[in-house]
């Protein structure tokens, strides 16, 4: 009889993948070390801004997008009249698709390049404005705050993650709810690749992943045109005990987990997503 049950195994398997990250990240080090980055910027104020972000990630699914979007509405059925708010929205593809359905949007993003593509959509009741999380002077109040597509923990300290969830408090009415989807990062942590290269429109990026004191890092490396760039990416490992804490201590009310885009329950060893709603109190 095997000894293992399903869960050891998993956790043998993790095991297993963290001695490996930490052996590639050596080897790497002695092998190959990235120049040294910029510390006068955060690394997202840059990466988020490049033309280079666009290409690496230019596959993401407009259908997934539709497929959430459209689960969430048909479980909730907000009323055409609640104001939304879409926190790190990119280029915007959350926030035209609700538009295209009739709701009053506002999309903020750090990347100037990104808000004003987006704007090329706007119309009365879709609105762009390029904003921080940190600092949100938005002049509305909002019913429902959404940040999809894990953006949020960029930072270095759950202290900064309040000060975003205080900031997003402050925009939104009272007993007005907010959606974070954020990856699980459990899994995430057990499934990291420590390397790998991916080509997209002639250019290699290579990837280089591990997880360091709670954050999970992605060095980027690539050249195009004679140059060679290097960037960063840094998103903290947070759990959903995290989030609890979190909510609990900016005046948030979590009162729904799913751990994908159908909504299906939250499973800490198999979800690919932890997508949370919390209601805000006065």
């Amino acid at each position: 009889m095997n000894p293992f049950n399903v869960l050891s195994y998993k956790n043998v398997i993790c095991g297993l993948n963290a001695v490996w990250n930490l052996l590639w990240q050596s080897a790497m080090f002695f092998l190959n070390s990235p120049k040294e980055m910029d510390t006068q910027k955060e690394w997202f104020e840059d990466w988020f801004d490049s033309p280079y972000y666009h290409i690496l990630y230019g596959n993401r699914d407009m259908q997934e997008a539709e497929f959430f979007l459209n689960n969430l509405l048909n479980r909730y059925a907000p009323n055409k009249e609640v104001r939304i708010v879409d926190l790190a929205c990119g280029k915007g593809r959350h926030s035209i698709y609700l538009n295209s359905l009739g709701f009053d949007v506002m999309g903020v993003d750090l990347s100037p390049q990104s808000i004003q593509e987006a704007n090329t959509f706007s119309n009365e009741r879709l609105h762009f404005q390029v904003g921080d999380l940190r600092a949100l002077n938005l002049g509305a109040q909002f019913d429902i705050a959404l940040n999809l597509f894990t953006s949020f923990a960029y930072f270095d300290s759950l202290e900064t993650d309040a000060l975003v969830l205080n900031q997003i408090k402050g925009i939104l009415k009272p007993n007005g709810y907010l959606l974070i989807d954020f990856f699980n990062a459990n899994k995430v942590g057990c499934a990291l690749v420590p390397h790998e290269v991916k080509e997209k429109e002639g250019i290699p990026f290579e990837l280089r992943k591990r997880v360091e004191n709670g954050i999970i890092i992605k060095d980027i490396l690539f050249s195009d045109k004679g140059k060679n760039y290097h960037y960063q990416e840094k998103v903290q490992a947070l759990q959903l005990a995290d989030f609890t804490q979190l909510f609990a201590q900016t005046g948030f009310e979590l009162v729904d987990v799913f751990g994908s885009y159908d909504l299906s329950p939250f499973d800490v060893q198999t979800s690919d997503r932890l997508i949370l709603i919390a209601k805000n109190h006065a």
